[in-house]
């Protein structure tokens, strides 16, 4: 009996150290996306380009949208679900009129309130975002044009 209690004790201990490091956050993914239907919904979400993606472990995807004429940009509003203990990794292209690329990433809380990342005011012809999160959630970014 005495050679069993040693084993026990220590795979006891191991999963109990073991669930004590397993404290990832999760997001209710049906929910986030109703938060994105009523995000794209909402106008003061209105701005040059808005996109909505499904982020998670990995790359998102880039989803872009292009102008008919040239839009001067001034930043844009990246806003997730998830709660405090959920970040996401936010990366906004904007493809300027003259054929050039600013590229700026931000770490943005997913506490479903708009971050603003700044832009200089560039005339675009284009605006992309892609994001990364450590669970699965929904992000939304809204290019946010001058004037």
């Amino acid at each position: 009996m005495r050679t069993l209690r040693a084993p026990v004790i220590a795979v006891s201990a191991l999963a109990l150290l073991l669930t004590g490091c397993s404290a990832t956050p999760t997001v209710d993914v049906d929910a986030a996306g109703a938060w994105l239907d009523a995000v794209g919904d909402d106008p003061l979400a209105d701005g040059a380009a808005s996109l909505g993606m499904k982020v998670g472990p990995g790359s998102s995807g880039e989803v872009r949208a292009d102008f008919t004429t040239s839009v001067g940009i001034i930043g844009a509003d990246a806003r997730c679900y998830g709660g405090d203990d959920v970040t996401a990794d936010v990366t906004v292209n904007v493809m300027t009129a003259d054929g050039g690329q600013m590229t700026i990433t931000n770490q943005i809380v997913c506490d479903t309130e708009p971050h603003r990342i700044p832009f200089n005011g560039s005339s675009a012809r284009a605006v992309s975002a892609s994001g990364t999160a450590p669970v699965p959630t929904y992000l939304y970014v809204t290019a946010i044009a001058v004037g």
